[in-house]
């Protein structure tokens, strides 16, 4: 419950807090940024040694909660490329039948936050985003780690399963909250360059479903928190801790109710020679999944 957790901000947040609210304005959302939260990050693995960060920084938007009946968020609407091509799942402005449920751009609030164009047709119009896990939470436990089989590496095997393991857990008898962890491996980045070149991730986000109250998106935008993380680099593998909870889901008592699945995704921002600058973050080290696919396939 929020009131277990911290109720001071990193200045960063702070300083975030009140474009972020400006910038989500036009959604009339009960989401709240602090539903999910980064606790620590780390150079790979997950082992204490090479931490870069530690606190509680919130999401730096949000969208929801959402309800539209026959559509549960990206249970409904998943991914099937991978690759970040407008209408390919939830993230990237999938309809149901003539439905839109998101427009793949609601995170996109910063001028380094651009769309692309995947089909290399002039046109920027994908948003990027690429579906790594999900997990489901029902009769008490949580599912096995649905990994996205696409994109595939040379062998055919799914790539995202190979380079990174997602956990989430429960911390109340009513998993109304818990934790959650992405850990990559420490080659991460040798192996995925070998199979698909490399390129860079800019946002996390995170899809909370509960029954029938239907679902919200968090997003953390790197382009906005890689500024006050000292530390960061593009060579490096990174994983990350962090918590959720369901306090923007609740019944006509004001109780949260227990979460149903959770997702992660991560968007795979414009291609570049270029050196990055240091408002862009090599999110999770992956450096890659995109537009390297592309490029391989069109090989």
């Amino acid at each position: 419950m929020k009131s277990l957790k911290s109720k001071s901000l990193t200045a960063l947040s702070i300083a975030l807090l009140t474009g972020i609210v400006f910038g989500n304005s036009a959604q009339a959302a009960t989401c709240t940024l602090d539903s999910v939260t980064i606790t620590s990050i780390e150079t790979s693995p997950l082992d204490n040694s090479g931490v870069v960060y530690t606190g509680s920084q919130s999401a730096t938007g949000c969208l929801g909660t959402i309800k539209i009946n026959g559509v549960n968020g990206d249970g409904t609407l998943s991914t099937d490329e991978n690759i970040g091509r407008i209408e390919d799942g939830l993230l990237n402005g999938e309809k149901k039948g003539s439905t839109t449920v998101l427009l793949g751009n609601e995170f996109l609030t910063t001028s380094a936050d651009q769309m692309l164009d995947l089909d290399g047709n002039g046109v920027a119009t994908d948003p990027g985003w690429i579906k790594l896990a999900k997990s489901n939470y029902s009769g008490g436990s949580w599912s096995a780690m649905e990994y996205s089989t696409n994109p595939l590496d040379a062998l055919g095997n799914s790539l995202i399963e190979q380079v990174l393991r997602v956990a989430f857990n429960c911390s109340n008898t009513g998993c109304t909250e818990g934790s959650w962890e992405i850990e990559t491996t420490v080659d991460i980045i040798a192996k995925v360059q070998a199979v698909l070149g490399r390129n860079a991730f800019d946002h996390l986000a995170f899809v909370l479903h509960s029954g029938q109250d239907g679902f919200a998106v968090y997003d953390f935008n790197f382009n906005l928190l890689g500024q006050g993380i000292p530390g960061f680099d593009f060579v490096t593998p990174y994983s990350f801790t962090g918590e959720w909870n369901t306090d923007d889901f609740t019944n006509d008592k004001g109780d949260a109710q227990t979460i149903s699945y959770i997702s992660v995704w991560a968007r795979d921002p414009q291609p570049s020679s270029d050196v990055p600058e240091p408002a862009s973050l090599a999110l999770l080290g992956l450096g890659l999944l995109g537009v390297a696919v592309i490029r391989h396939r069109k090989s």
